[in-house]
């Protein structure tokens, strides 16, 4: 094994507490941003379409879940509206989703919507 010395090493050859074998890093810019390069694209307009790709691709998403009724595709839109939940929820019933809150419907019927002091819990059934 070939010897490792320097000022910056132990007699094991191993780097000190503090020192580096890059002391000046990276460079930046040295990395690929590929979320930047992404963005950046998602707002051009390709020729011949009057939309951004950005907007094409809500549409396309959006008609996927909505249309197509692809489960998927509705619970990712959903995460990132609302974020992923904190808790999972048992929902004996149907569930009627408002624009403004949820409506639970529960299974005898009634509706049950959550506000501030109660949007912790589901009442259970």
């Amino acid at each position: 094994m070939p010897e490792i010395s320097g000022e910056n090493r132990d007699d094991k050859g191993r780097f000190k507490p503090g020192a580096s074998g890059n002391p000046a890093g990276k460079p930046k810019g040295a990395t690929l941003n590929l979320t930047k390069l992404l963005k950046e694209k998602l707002e051009e307009i390709p020729d011949g379409e009057k939309d951004s790709y950005k907007v094409m691709f809500v549409k396309t998403l959006l008609n996927k879940a909505l249309v197509e009724k692809d489960l998927q595709s509705l619970k990712l839109i959903m995460n990132y509206v609302d974020g992923l939940p904190k808790q999972a929820i048992d929902f004996s019933g149907d569930v009627d989703v408002k624009i403004n809150g949820i409506n639970y419907i529960l299974p005898d019927g009634s509706k049950y919507t959550p506000n501030k002091k109660t949007a912790s819990s589901v009442p259970s059934t």
